[in-house]
């Protein structure tokens, strides 16, 4: 509430109201990190994240992609669980294959998912980074991997692609 808005000669109270009806137009990215160093509990609580989140755009019918990302000798592996227009409807279930795997190259991933959002036609974009925040590849980690995932997040962020990153564990 605006105090000074609290009395006004034209009958309004609030600042700004938007009505429940009013769904902004978004679309949601869901990455997450499938790397060695997710194992066990963060895996879990990965999936557990990934499932509230799925479960909360479904139920607004916000558009949302998830995207499982870890790698494989020189090559970036994405594995897409739930698709923007699900075609089957099973997409909820295919979360359970989220697991544990190889190395990981974020940024490439991150670069991935900010491209799919920013082809869509909502206004609104919001990619979530469930991730325990190691990058680590061959070649690929530490200072210059933490820039370089930066530099993707800002570029994107003044295309329109809002990034949150999600925490798993203390490290």
């Amino acid at each position: 509430i605006d105090k000074n808005n609290l009395i006004r000669t034209d009958g309004k109270i609030f600042y700004n109201n938007r009505l429940p009806q009013d769904v902004p137009q978004l679309a949601v990215g869901i990455l997450i990190d499938e790397s060695g160093s997710m194992d066990g509990v963060r895996t879990e609580s990965a999936r557990a994240m990934a499932v509230i989140l799925y479960d909360f755009c479904q139920g607004l019918n916000i558009p949302v992609n998830i995207v499982g990302h870890s790698t494989n000798s020189s090559k970036v592996e994405l594995f897409d669980y739930a698709e923007f227009d699900s075609v089957d409807g099973n997409d909820k279930y295919r979360l359970m294959d989220i697991d544990a795997r190889g190395c990981n190259r974020d940024g490439a991933a991150i670069l991935y998912m900010c491209e799919r959002l920013q082809k869509r036609p909502e206004q609104q974009k919001l990619l979530f980074v469930i991730s325990d925040g190691q990058p680590n590849h061959d070649y690929y980690g530490g200072k210059a991997a933490m820039e370089d995932m930066a530099s993707i997040v800002s570029l994107y962020d003044k295309k329109g692609v809002q990034t949150i990153a999600c925490a798993i564990g203390d490290d």
